[in-house]
């Protein structure tokens, strides 16, 4: 028959039961070997981390996002097949003011001038 053995850990060397107090507390280093009880936040909150400390934080209200808020559209923006609702054209002054560069084929641009409506045709 086998003889088995096994190290019994002494209590300043394991985690104890008495340092988890409530349902969800989570157990983390506050420093090197120190163990810590992070009690369970709400349940609208998220865990985050900062300066290596965890804690709950209530999550932040949604930030509004435009095309104006990003940087400029380096390629087609798909609409889906909806409407663009208050879609502003390149405006310029008169036809003379119509622009050579920068520009995009199938471009519109208004004159406000003549109130005329023109499409980039070509590029040279």
């Amino acid at each position: 028959m086998a003889v088995t053995w096994k190290k019994l850990a002494y209590e300043d060397d394991v985690i104890t039961k008495a340092l988890l107090t409530t349902k969800g507390d989570i157990i983390y280093a506050s420093a090197a070997s120190t163990p810590e009880r992070l009690g369970i936040g709400t349940d609208t909150q998220l865990l985050n981390v900062a300066t290596d400390v965890p804690a709950w934080i209530n999550i932040p209200a949604p930030i509004a996002h435009t095309l104006n808020s990003h940087t400029a559209a380096d390629g087609t923006v798909d609409f889906n097949l909806q409407q663009a609702g208050d879609l502003v054209f390149k405006t310029v002054a008169n036809v003379a003011a119509l622009p050579i560069a920068d520009i995009a084929l199938g471009q519109p641009c208004w004159a406000t001038g003549e109130l005329s409506l023109h499409i980039c045709t070509s590029i040279a």
